[in-house]
């Protein structure tokens, strides 16, 4: 039985232009997806660095659906409509849509939630989400809703909200381990600074799973100070409430972070790396 997570933030491209104009303006290759399927993708400023990470759906040929898991899509909607011009696209919020949780042997398909997109998350074992309309007002599960946003953590889902916009670049999220990239699908905003350090290197961050002793979770944006490293800082993402003692959350953190670094966020609370193999502090 699928369980109610969240509202699902629904953003809408319509119209005759709706795929060539997110084609000019999405990091992956709308071309390549067929009516019913979807793929990850990323809206990038300028200089590269990421605005918006999200899942694009396809509808059909006129219509596409993009799932900001943590983004504001009226906000997005706002800034995407300043690049339309003379393209016959539509770009609108939409409201009444949820994120369910499906158990990972569910054998749910889109039929049987009318409609409904079924996607398969990354993580260490099997996640599958539905994003599904509906005008009732869905009773959400807290604790499921923990437990999933402690599994994205996990699987280290770089998901962008307004306080970390356009601070990383794609290389830093990691979202070309995670398919959101297409270098060869012509130029979209920052494409020749993704493809330079995809080709030439120069990235110097990645995402980690981090820890804090601490009752209240990090807020997003919120800046990790480095002991002996006053030029280096890290950033928060998002973080899940606390279970127990402690509070996961997912940051963004220098490469060459020394293995013993301490660290704290600007409250003084210590952050401290999970170990990638055995998944404890």
């Amino acid at each position: 039985m699928p369980h109610a997570l969240a509202h699902a933030q629904i953003l809408e491209l319509s119209g005759a232009d709706a795929r060539t104009f997110a084609q000019a303006q999405f990091t992956n290759d709308v071309g390549a997806l067929s009516d019913g399927q979807w793929q990850w993708s990323a809206w990038l400023d300028p200089s590269g660095r990421v605005r918006n990470f999200f899942a694009l759906l396809r509808v059909d040929d006129e219509r596409l659906l993009i799932w900001l898991p943590r983004g504001d899509p009226v906000a997005m909607a706002t800034r995407l409509s300043m690049f339309v011009f003379r393209s016959k696209v539509r770009i609108q919020s939409l409201a009444g849509h949820w994120l369910l949780a499906l158990q990972a042997n569910d054998s749910t398909n889109s039929a049987d939630l009318a409609g409904a997109w079924i996607l398969d998350l990354p993580g260490d074992t099997r996640r599958r989400a539905a994003i599904v309309e509906s005008a009732a007002n869905l009773p959400i599960d807290a604790d499921r809703l923990a437990a999933w946003i402690r599994d994205d953590i996990g699987a280290l889902m770089p998901w962008i909200a307004g306080e970390t916009a356009e601070e990383f670049t794609p290389q830093a999220l990691g979202l070309d381990r995670l398919g959101a990239i297409s270098f060869d699908k012509g130029c979209y905003p920052g494409q020749e600074i993704v493809a330079r350090l995809h080709y030439r290197g120069g990235n110097k961050r990645r995402c980690m799973r981090v820890g804090s002793a601490s009752g209240e979770p990090p807020r997003a944006g919120e800046r990790i100070e480095i002991a002996g490293l006053p030029a280096a800082f890290g950033r928060i993402l998002y973080a899940a409430p606390a279970e127990g003692l402690v509070c996961e959350a997912l940051a963004v953190l220098p490469l060459d972070l020394p293995e013993n670094a301490r660290m704290k966020l600007q409250s003084g609370v210590m952050v401290t790396p999970f170990h990638l193999n055995t998944g404890v502090l």
